[in-house]
This record gives structure tokens, C-alpha cells and sequence, in this order.
């Protein structure tokens, strides 16, 4: 049985939110509606409760162990269950703090509930294994490739795969750069403040264009990040 048939079979069972398990969450969950601002769980802190977002988007800045890199992320109704990570990987704190960005309405739930819930649904498990499957697979991408980057060719290295996924099949060799700061920010696990210092540095060193408060790559620019990362990965 071939690869693609198999998980066709189980596509399906890929997500998991709300939607999911909204009758066990009717039965032993609380509703919330919290104001934008308001810290829903704080980096730290014990994996007391999961929650589950029915509306509105909330926002994480997870630190990493050098405490000056940060990977900014959004939750909401379609990928939002806050807390899940800790508790299926049996972590005693809350990996980020979690703010809401809207206004938020969310079920809060105990967290050893939704554990044993999921340790005795196969279903869930299903769910669960692609959720931590996909956010280590897009890690492994990256992690190792950008330990050694500085910030600058970090950012270098996104614009330069941005440009080859863009520019493909386009009658021109300049593309607009429609991603915010916080996309990037996000991808390379650097700061906002990073990302912009870096922008800036491209900018006056003719490697990208700002105009008319966008951003623009053309072929020629491109070819000139790419040679500094080249630079940059002779020296590693």
C-alpha cells in the first residue's frame, strides 16, 4: 500500500481545536470572554488548564534558552489550544506567555482531563501526533541552519526563498515582499526589533528596496544576498 493512500485514509484526523471535542469541553469546560491585553497563560507557570479558543486571536513570544531570541506566533478557532504542548510532553511550565490580541472567547479546561481524554482516544492521538509532527518538522528545517546565522542573514536567507518562491513563472524579476515583520520574525526566531535593525541594514547596503512603505526585491538584489550568505557559510 502506497504512502499517500494510507494517509488519505486518515486525513481527517489532523486538527485539533474547539470543534473537536466541543461536547466533552459543553460538559466540563468554562467559557471566558477576556478583553485584548489580557495574559491568558504566563510563561512559567504550571499547565494547570488548556484552553481552547472559539473566537478572536491571541499571540506568543516563546524565549529560547539564550534569552534573546524569541519565535512569535498566532492562536486562534482553527489551530487554538493553548497549554496541549506542555501537558502531552509532560512539562511542568507554560513554554510562552499568551496574550490576547482581539477580544477572546475561550474555554478553559482542566488540563489532567483533556489528558486522559486524549490518552484514551485513539483519534485524539491521531490528531495529536500530526499537531507535534508538523511544528517539529518545520523546526528541523530551520533550527540547525540558523544556530550559526546572525540575525541580519537570518532575515537574508527567508528574503533570498521568499524571492525564489515568488519570482517563479512571473514575466518580472522584481517581486513585492507582502510578509509583515512578525511572519519573519516568526520563521527566523528572532525578535520584531531584530527583523527591523535588519531591514534597515538591507536597505542601505542596496540588498532590498522600500517604497511606498513596502518592500521590493529585484533579481540583482537577490543575487547580492545570496552571495553574503555564501560569504557567511564559508566562514561557519
Amino acid at each position: 500500500m502506497k504512502l499517500k493512500r494510507v494517509w488519505d485514509k486518515y486525513a481527517d484526523e489532523t486538527k485539533f481545536n474547539f470543534s473537536i471535542i466541543s461536547e466533552f469541553l459543553d460538559d466540563f469546560g468554562k467559557e471566558m470572554v477576556l478583553k485584548p491585553d489580557t495574559v491568558i497563560v504566563s510563561r512559567g507557570d504550571f499547565p494547570t488548564h488548556v484552553y481552547f479558543i472559539k473566537e478572536g486571536v491571541a499571540t506568543g513570544l516563546r524565549d529560547y534558552e539564550d534569552g534573546k531570541d524569541y519565535n512569535y506566533f498566532q492562536v486562534d478557532q482553527t489551530n487554538g489550544n493553548i497549554g496541549l504542548l506542555e501537558v502531552l510532553s509532560r512539562r511542568e511550565k507554560y513554554i510562552a506567555t499568551i496574550t490576547c490580541l482581539t477580544k477572546v472567547t475561550l474555554i478553559k479546561v482542566d488540563s489532567a482531563m483533556v489528558y486522559q481524554l486524549i490518552m484514551s482516544d485513539i483519534s485524539l492521538l491521531r490528531r495529536c501526533s500530526v499537531l507535534l509532527a508538523e511544528d517539529l518538522y518545520s523546526r528541523s528545517g530551520n533550527d540547525g541552519l540558523f544556530y550559526h546565522y546572525q540575525g541580519i542573514d537570518r532575515v537574508r536567507y527567508y528574503l533570498t526563498r521568499y524571492y525564489e518562491e515568488k519570482a517563479m513563472g512571473q514575466a518580472t524579476d522584481s517581486i513585492y515582499i507582502s510578509d509583515y515583520y512578525k511572519d519573519i520574525a516568526s520563521q527566523t526566531g528572532i525578535s520584531l526589533r531584530t527583523v527591523g535593525r535588519s531591514i534597515q541594514k538591507l536597505k542601505a547596503l542596496d540588498e532590498i528596496t522600500g517604497l511606498n512603505r513596502k518592500l521590493m526585491m529585484t533579481k540583482q538584489q537577490y543575487i547580492k544576498m545570496k552571495q553574503h550568505i555564501w560569504v557567511s557559510e564559508d566562514k561557519l
